[in-house]
């Protein structure tokens, strides 16, 4: 027998098994440095959730800090934020349906849902009074007001409430001993006032900016024992019914966002996030100045509103038959901060 007729029933042998074995492969997938993450389980799709913002301001900017810092993105959201020009319009956007979650004025929840809304406050930023009454420096005391206006950048919202609180606590009567003008932007009404065409104003300016343009606080309001839902989280109740899950984890990323911003060490970090946003010539002193007088130092913590605020808002619109309780779902809130109510 020659050596190639030795060797045929060993090869009888393994072609068969040769195939076996490439048809075991090519069945199974093949090993590479992606398989692993194809195996993996993929993260959950990120939520969107729209955000109105009622004004750009040292307070309103938790939300773009927790945009910024992915506070929202951690608990599923992809937030979308934008700044509608006043309480009335963020929450005109809202019944509207165009943004989910609103922080606005709290007094302009009430109007609107006196109007027929159907909205509610999920939670609060601010509980008192943020501008202060801001006259030029012919005006020694608020005598010096009677016969004369003072200009707010509109009419019906937060900043006419805390302007209408600042003329009775100092005796006078708004409207009949001092008129009250809409007159735009803080840019506007300061130039205004400086040139003499109004008596005075409501801002959130820092005293020594205001000090530079020879103008100086009569009524300081963040300074009063005065409760007031300055600036809210409003939602629409079917939507706070329809998607709890999506109120509770924006309602948890704020939360997040607001213990960041009021963490001293990272001051500098927060500025700088305002800085994107807010368009300003301040130099460092004064974004410092705004951040200790109208920032972080404004915002409760844990983010609640009060009955007693409310109550200052129907007080003044003289609302008899609504309770602050109608207006509050605070149950999501109290789950988040773990507070039994």
């Amino acid at each position: 027998m020659t050596a190639p007729d030795r060797e045929l029933p060993f090869r009888r042998f393994l072609r068969p098994a040769l195939c076996l074995s490439l048809l075991c492969l090519s069945a199974c997938p093949a090993e590479g440095p992606d398989s692993s993450a194809a195996r993996s389980p993929q993260p959950p799709e990120l939520q969107t959730i729209r955000v109105g913002l009622a004004i750009p301001s040292y307070v309103h900017a938790v939300a773009w800090i927790g945009h910024e810092k992915k506070h929202f993105e951690a608990q599923g959201l992809r937030t979308e934020i934008k700044v509608m020009g006043g309480s009335a319009a963020t929450l005109r956007t809202l019944i509207a349906d165009s943004i989910e979650v609103g922080i606005a004025g709290g007094d302009a929840v009430v109007k609107a849902n006196r109007a027929g809304a159907d909205l509610v406050v999920v939670g609060g930023l601010v509980d008192r009074f943020y501008h202060r009454l801001v006259v030029g420096k012919e005006i020694k005391t608020a005598e010096d007001l009677r016969g004369k206006s003072i200009g707010l950048a509109i009419l019906g919202g937060p900043q006419e409430v805390a302007a209408r609180y600042a003329l009775q606590s100092c005796g006078l009567t708004p409207g009949k001993d001092v008129k009250i003008r809409s007159m735009g932007r803080e840019f506007n009404r300061l130039a205004a006032l400086t040139r003499g065409d109004v008596a005075g104003t409501v801002s959130q300016t820092p005293p020594s900016r205001l000090a530079e343009l020879g103008l100086h606080v009569l009524v300081d309001l963040p300074k009063h024992d005065v409760r007031f839902p300055y600036a809210v989280v409003v939602t629409r109740r079917k939507f706070l019914a329809e998607h709890p899950e999506r109120v509770r984890a924006f309602l948890r990323g704020l939360t997040h966002a607001i213990a960041f911003y009021k963490d001293e060490a990272n001051k500098a970090e927060s500025i700088e996030i305002i800085g994107l946003y807010l368009s300003s010539s301040d130099t460092k002193a004064a974004a410092d100045e705004r951040y200790r007088t109208g920032g972080p130092g404004m915002i409760s913590s844990p983010p609640y509103p009060s009955e007693e605020g409310f109550r200052t808002v129907l007080k003044f619109l003289e609302l008899s038959d609504v309770q602050p309780a109608d207006l509050l779902d605070l149950r999501l809130l109290d789950e988040v901060t773990g507070a039994a109510r």
